[in-house]
């Protein structure tokens, strides 16, 4: 009887449903009625402005369901939020709790029938397919015969999944027999229902998990020879893997992962891991671990925070080394207990003699003697997957991950604020702009600027995550641009008119500093002072886990002031992580508007996500657009390889970012050089564990750090005291400015609200 009651009320919930709710809108930053209508047929979400308009209107809006995520709110009963596979995620609130749930159920059914018809029809792409280049392998054409080794292997694990099935079913079925009420346990006790929404999300998991499988041991004939084996006690064993495999790497770590590796502290931001860099022309002897490492089939965490699981900010192939190698070859005898023991007596006067020390004691990593990541270091798979699997199993759709803590093994070996430093891996073209005689000209090179520094600072797929910045934490850095690489003819002559003996380089400086904890801001500042450009910006995240990625949405404030000219307000894309249980991988999302104050240009960039089913990665494309409304220029293109600009006059210029090059590199001050609460020297024990593979010692020393951080917080707390930073001080609330502008940007860094990207 139950079991017919169930089929009919499944039956039920797969009919066409409409109805009102309140949606929250962008374009008004408010909340307004409209009319929704769910179709279960084609699978989509639509709505009108009202309910006469369905007849004789086209819908205002609408998002497939296939593969999206239905979360109610944990803020009320009446909001809930659906995130779809790729773009805008509809944030709606009903009439009551009733309403609300009604509303869940259908869309969960409609969304759960579509996911599965996709998965049935087009099995998943082998994950490594948008990085097939980098291993110089394709998939063949016809799929090579699978052999009874690894169909006996596929065999015990799909029996093992129909046991783990008919658990569930019978979970399920005990549920279901619960009363629905009285004193006793009752069948819609919230946690009851958490136990069977789980159950079945993890039976549902792993079968997409096995069908990722399946297809990898199709596509990829360099995998036949080491299926997937279970021993005896029903685990998934490692057999011998093929050395001459691409996909594999042997393991040389001396330590294995366990639980006890996952920080107590503070979570970190996330960030990649270098690919083949494009540095690799100037230091072919640094990119050899680098490619390792890349190509390296152990699975990397893409939880993010930034004091949890953050931006998902990359690896710069600009930088041209890391935190380890320059740390450990500056200053090998300073330690992070001597950090621990100055952080909270640095003085702003001593700050400021750090920071006016100039770009002349700056030196590039390279000259410094070093030249790569450093530490060819890899942990055990299995230990890897089991701490992964085990920070998942703690975390529920639509959860908000600020405070999510994460292991030290997947951490980058430089801070979240070096991170952002990298983002400026073109300084040629940021100075460039400051040679535009129009504002036309203007606002196309800031767009130029914008895109690649995206993939400069973004470089790569595989996500791994920068060291979270400790409040107070500053790092400073410097790039000379040669001046013959964005001098004009024109400008040239009227500085030798002058009389003007100008260096042979533009210097421009970067400066920023973690202004806050709760929540977790990182303030930067980039200058150029020699064109009178600046830029001042303050970010913090928020992230969502949506049960096979992640979600990061980047908020905050940046300001591109051009002397006396022009001020651009600019925001950055929402990023995520996808596929964490297989082989990560991160791709960005998102409309950002750059606006010019002034001469009122604007610039509409979107960055498109990939569809549930086909569609290209990493594509983004761009408007720009005059006063007047007119189109001055139109890009398309990935944003990881090649741009194709369009401009109003016919012309056309295709960028390939992968091939741009780097005319300088970045320069940092030796660490013994360093003020103590600078990023390289603070962080400098953890990078030299972790580059020779000593997780143990490099967990000791990041717990360090993170108790020095709690006991100041505690002390400032007992006082009531508020924590004096150095570099930026805060005007008003969430807002943060350089302290020291330059008069022609004094009035430009006022109180703005804080932008956010919006969705694509």
């Amino acid at each position: 009887m139950k079991a017919k009651e169930g089929d009919t009320m499944d039956e039920q919930l797969r009919q066409p449903y409409e109805g009102q709710l309140i949606k929250f809108t962008n374009v008004v930053k408010g909340w307004q009625a409209r009319w929704f209508i769910l179709n279960p047929e084609t699978g989509s979400l639509d709505y009108y402005l009202s309910e006469s308009d369905k007849h004789h209107e086209r819908a205002r809006g609408g998002i497939q369901l296939a593969g999206a995520v239905i979360s109610p709110s944990d803020e009320d009963s009446y909001t809930f939020t659906v995130s779809p596979a790729s773009g805008e995620s509809y944030k709606l609130r009903a009439t009551d709790t009733r309403d609300r749930q009604m509303w869940i159920n259908r869309l969960r059914v409609v969304a759960e029938m579509h996911t599965r018809a996709i998965a049935h029809n087009h099995p998943p792409l082998a994950p490594r397919e948008h990085r097939s280049s980098h291993y110089g392998s394709t998939v063949p054409a016809t799929p090579p015969a699978m052999g009874l080794a690894v169909l006996d292997a596929f065999t015990q694990v799909a029996e093992v999944l129909q046991e783990a099935r008919r658990h569930h079913e019978g979970l399920a079925s005990a549920i279901d027999d619960l009363p629905s009420y009285g004193v006793s346990m009752k069948c819609t006790e919230p946690n009851i229902l958490l136990l069977k929404a789980t159950s079945q999300a993890a039976v549902l998991c792993l079968d997409q998990c096995l069908g990722v499988l399946r297809t990898q041991h199709m596509s990829s004939p360099s995998l036949h020879t080491s299926p997937p084996v279970i021993n005896p006690s029903g685990r998934f064993g490692s057999p011998q893997v093929n050395q001459a495999s691409p996909y594999v790497r042997q393991r040389t770590a001396p330590h294995s992962p366990s639980q006890s590796h996952i920080s107590q502290g503070s979570s970190q931001t996330m960030s990649t891991s270098s690919a083949p860099t494009r540095h690799e022309a100037h230091n072919t002897n640094a990119s050899a671990p680098n490619a390792a490492v890349a190509t390296s089939s152990a699975p990397s965490l893409t939880l993010t925070s930034q004091d949890s699981i953050s931006s998902l900010t990359g690896e710069s192939s600009s930088s041209a080394a890391t935190v380890v190698d320059g740390a450990a070859a500056a200053d090998p005898s300073v330690s992070s207990s001597q950090v621990s023991n100055t952080h909270s007596q640095e003085s702003p006067e001593r700050t400021q003699l750090h920071m006016d020390a100039g770009a002349e004691s700056e030196i590039s990593d390279e000259e410094d003697g070093v030249g790569g990541e450093g530490g060819n270091f890899q942990l055990q798979e299995d230990g890897q997957r089991s701490i992964i699997m085990h920070i998942i199993s703690q975390l529920r759709l639509g959860m908000d991950l600020t405070r999510v803590t994460l292991p030290t093994f997947i951490l980058e070996k430089k801070s979240l604020l070096e991170m952002f430093a990298d983002f400026l891996g073109h300084p040629d073209l940021f100075v460039r702009i400051g040679n535009c005689n129009s504002p036309e000209e203007r606002i196309q090179a800031v767009v130029k600027w914008y895109l690649t520094s995206i993939h400069v600072g973004r470089n790569g797929c595989v996500a791994k995550k920068p060291y979270n910045p400790i409040i107070g934490e500053t790092f400073h850095c410097s790039w000379k641009v040669p001046r013959h690489t964005v001098e004009t003819p024109k400008t040239q002559d009227t500085s030798e008119i002058e009389g003007k003996k100008l260096p042979s380089y533009i210097t421009v400086k970067f400066s920023a500093e973690q202004v806050s904890h709760h929540p977790p801001v990182s303030a930067f500042w980039i200058e150029c002072p020699e064109k009178q450009l600046c830029v001042n910006a303050h970010i913090w995240t928020k992230s969502k886990f949506l049960g096979m990625s992640v979600g990061v949405n980047l908020v905050g404030d940046i300001k591109l002031v051009v002397g006396d000219e022009d001020v651009y307000s600019l925001a950055m894309p929402s990023a995520y992580a996808r596929s964490i249980l297989t082989e990560p991988w991160v791709e960005l999302g998102g409309r950002i508007n750059v606006h010019a104050h002034k001469s009122d240009c604007n610039a509409n960039i979107v960055f498109h996500t990939k569809p549930f089913y086909g569609g290209k990665l990493h594509s983004v494309s761009a408007e720009v657009k005059n006063d007047e409304g007119g189109n001055l220029l139109k890009v398309q293109g990935e944003w990881d390889s090649q741009l194709e600009f369009t401009y109003s006059n016919g012309q056309s210029e295709v960028l390939d970012v992968k091939e741009f090059p780097l005319v300088c590199l970045k320069r940092v001050r030796p660490l013994s050089q360093q003020a103590p609460t600078e990023s390289r020297r603070q962080w400098h024990d953890v990078s030299v564990a972790l580059a020779r593979g000593d997780v143990d010692t490099a967990t000791s020393h990041k717990r360090a750090l993170e108790e020095v951080q709690r006991a100041q917080e505690r002390e400032r707390a007992a006082r009531n005291a508020k924590f004096q930073t150095r570099v930026f001080s805060s005007p008003s609330p969430d807002h943060w400015v350089y302290n020291t502008p330059p008069l022609y940007a004094a009035n430009a860094f006022q109180t703005t609200p804080v932008t956010t990207p919006q969705a694509s």
